[in-house]
C-alpha cells in the first residue's frame, strides 16, 4: 500500500484509521477469524510502519490472545472505544475456531479484556483518546503491568511512539464500559440498574 490515504470504518463503531502519504510501504494485516474470509467479527488490523513498529487497532474478539502466532511483535494497540466487539470482552479459541458464521470465542477475557491481556503479553503501549486511559491504566496495573503503558493521544494534539506519531478524533458512538469490566459489588450494581461506565467519547485515530 504505497502513498496512500485512507479510511477505514470498523462495525457499528465508524472508527476512522487515516494514514497520510507515505514513501514506503505500510503493511497492513488483518486478524479476523477464519483465514481468507471476511467475517461478521472480523475487526482487528495489525499496520507496520516501514521503520518496523507495529500497531495493533482493535483486537476484538477475534485475535486469540496474546499468544496468537499472527501477532508476533507488536509495539502500540490502539482502542477506539470498549464495546465488547472492540476491545474484546472474549476471544476466538485459536485462529479459525469455529466458522465464519459461528466462531468460537469461549475464551472469556472480561474483567481485563483482550487489549490489556496482549499488551501484558507483548508489553506493547496502548493509545487511546478521550477517557479511556486511565481505564486501561488501572487495568494494567492491576495485572502486574505498567500502568505508564497506557498513554494518551488527547483531542487536538497527538503522541508519538516508535517513529509513529498518533493524533485522534471524535468519532460518533457510544462507549460505554460494560459492568463485567469493573466487577465486584458496583460492577454487579451497575448491571442490576442497567447502566454502563463513562469513558468519555469513541476515538478514531490518525497515524503519521
Amino acid at each position: 500500500m504505497t502513498r496512500f490515504r485512507s479510511f477505514i470504518a470498523l462495525g457499528a463503531a465508524c472508527a476512522v484509521l487515516a494514514f497520510p502519504a507515505f514513501s514506503q510501504t505500510v503493511k497492513v494485516t488483518p486478524l479476523g477469524g477464519i483465514d481468507g474470509e471476511f467475517c461478521p467479527q472480523d475487526r482487528a488490523l495489525v499496520f507496520e510502519d516501514p521503520n518496523g513498529t507495529r500497531v495493533l487497532y482493535d483486537p476484538g474478539r477475534t485475535v486469540a490472545g496474546g499468544t496468537d502466532p499472527r501477532l508476533g511483535k507488536i509495539d502500540i494497540i490502539l482502542v477506539s472505544h470498549l464495546h465488547g466487539d472492540h476491545v474484546g470482552n472474549a476471544h476466538n479459541k485459536a485462529p479459525n475456531a469455529g466458522s465464519c458464521e459461528s466462531p468460537d470465542m469461549s475464551v472469556s477475557d472480561v474483567p481485563n479484556s483482550n487489549a490489556v491481556n496482549i499488551a501484558i503479553a507483548k508489553k506493547s503501549k496502548i493509545v487511546t483518546g478521550s477517557e479511556m486511559p486511565p481505564f486501561f491504566a488501572a487495568k494494567l496495573k492491576a495485572n502486574g503491568g505498567n500502568p505508564a503503558d497506557s498513554m494518551l493521544a488527547r483531542f487536538g494534539g497527538s503522541t508519538t511512539v516508535g517513529g509513529v506519531r498518533i493524533a485522534t478524533v471524535t468519532a460518533m458512538h457510544s462507549n460505554g464500559v460494560d459492568p463485567d469490566y469493573i466487577g465486584g459489588d458496583l460492577g454487579k450494581a451497575m448491571k442490576d440498574a442497567g447502566i454502563a461506565g463513562d469513558a468519555g467519547l469513541a476515538t478514531g485515530y490518525v497515524l503519521r
